[in-house]
Order: C-alpha cells, then sequence, then structure tokens
C-alpha cells in the first residue's frame, strides 16, 4: 500500500511540474506578445486651428506607464505681410503694415487605453505672442496726422485639452480644450507722429473677428479646437 501511495505522489508531482511548465511557457509567450506591441514613439506634424493656426508639433511617447505617457511640443511663426505678398498682387499690396504671430506651447499627453494610441488627456503651458506695425495711421485727434503704430500682444497661458490619435505610420489627430486665460477683444496700442507727438488707440478685434459671433466667440472665451496630421516612426 505504501508502494501505491508513493506511486500516486510520483505522478502527482510529475503532473504538477507538466502544468506549471506548460503555464511558465503560455505566460513566457503571453509576455513576449505584450513586449512585442508596436510602439511608434516618435511622431511629427502639423496642427490647424486655434490657437495654433497652422503650425508644427512634435511628440515622443516615453517608456514611462507602459508607454502612455508622452511629451508634446507645438510650434507656431506666421508673418502675416509676407504672406499677403505671396497672395496678392503687386498693385494690391500694402506695405504699410505688418502683423507676426507666434505660439509655443509644451506638456504632457496621458494615453487612457493604449500604449501611445487613442484617447488621451493633456495638460499644456503656452505663450502667445502678437507683434503689429502701421507705418500710415491716420490720428484720431488731427485727422491731418499720420503716425506709426506698434503694438505687442503677449499670453501666457495654462491649458487642458482631450485628444485622439488616430492612425499607425500616418496619423490623424482632434483636440479639444480650454485654456485658463482668455483673450482680449481689444488692444490699446501707442501712435508716434513725425512732430514728436504721440497719442493712445484702441484696435478692438471685431474689427477683424466677430467676437460675439459662433464659434469665434468660444475662441476668444478660452477654448481650444485643433486638428492634426502627420506621421509616426
Amino acid at each position: 500500500m505504501m508502494r501505491n501511495c508513493f506511486k500516486v505522489v510520483i505522478v502527482a508531482l510529475t503532473m504538477g511540474i507538466s502544468s506549471l511548465a506548460t503555464a511558465q511557457e503560455t505566460f513566457g509567450d503571453y509576455t513576449k506578445k505584450e513586449d512585442a506591441v508596436k510602439v511608434r514613439p516618435f511622431r511629427i506634424g502639423l496642427k490647424l486651428g486655434f490657437p495654433n493656426i497652422a503650425g508644427g508639433n512634435l511628440e515622443y511617447v516615453t517608456p514611462l506607464f507602459n508607454h502612455k505617457l508622452s511629451v508634446d511640443l507645438d510650434y507656431t511663426s506666421l508673418d502675416f505681410g509676407f504672406v499677403s505678398s505671396l497672395l496678392l498682387d503687386e498693385e494690391e499690396e500694402d506695405d504699410s503694415s505688418n502683423l507676426t504671430f507666434s505660439y509655443y506651447q509644451g506638456g504632457l499627453n496621458y494615453y487612457f487605453f493604449k500604449p501611445g494610441e487613442g484617447l488621451y488627456v493633456g495638460a499644456n503651458y503656452g505663450a502667445l505672442k502678437l507683434e503689429f506695425t502701421e507705418s500710415d495711421l491716420q490720428s484720431d485727434e488731427d485727422p491731418g496726422k499720420t503716425g506709426v503704430a506698434t503694438m505687442e500682444f503677449k499670453r501666457n497661458s495654462f491649458s487642458v485639452k482631450l485628444g485622439a490619435k488616430l492612425g499607425g505610420l500616418f496619423y490623424f489627430r482632434p483636440e479639444i480644450g480650454y485654456s485658463f486665460q482668455e483673450l482680449p477683444k481689444s488692444v490699446d496700442t501707442t501712435v508716434r507722429f513725425n512732430d514728436g507727438s504721440s497719442e493712445t488707440q484702441t484696435f478692438y478685434l471685431d474689427d477683424f473677428f466677430d467676437t460675439e459671433g459662433t464659434p469665434q466667440k468660444y475662441l476668444f472665451e478660452g477654448f481650444i479646437a485643433n486638428i492634426g496630421f502627420g506621421f509616426s516612426f
């Protein structure tokens, strides 16, 4: 009887070891499959919308949190004088004014479900700068005088965004969000004249945008909306 019990123990141990080996092999295959998940960590693309207008985007997916945390950078630099010279005929060009716009943003994105893909939330800090020069601006106090106006507007703000990276090598990226500092609807500037005098004039952005209309109203209240295109590698 003791011999039979011993045989039963041997058989049980053999089956246990065999099952453990099978489980270990299965777990190893599963781990390899997990490790084999293809993550293209570098992304380079173009963003169109607000506040970017039209600019570049860089993103790097770090190994942190199973490749779900990324570093994100936006860059825009536009010279509207240069753009208008390309779009307008020589007779229509107006050399008396120039407008430059720049926007920089850096932050982090966290992907909810898949490593570096799908739905994500972002936290960013951005710097917006607008410079305007008008060299033939008429005086409000003396219509016979014209002077040079220079205006510089800066806004630094923290923002949060919700977006989705859709696609693999080539991707599409819609984003919506909110900036915690609204854009003003008017900007004061100093106009300097040849006789040494100066005056302050107010530029109302309604002259260029319908700030009370939709969707412009929401953009000036801090909302963010843009779409992006690019490729990963």
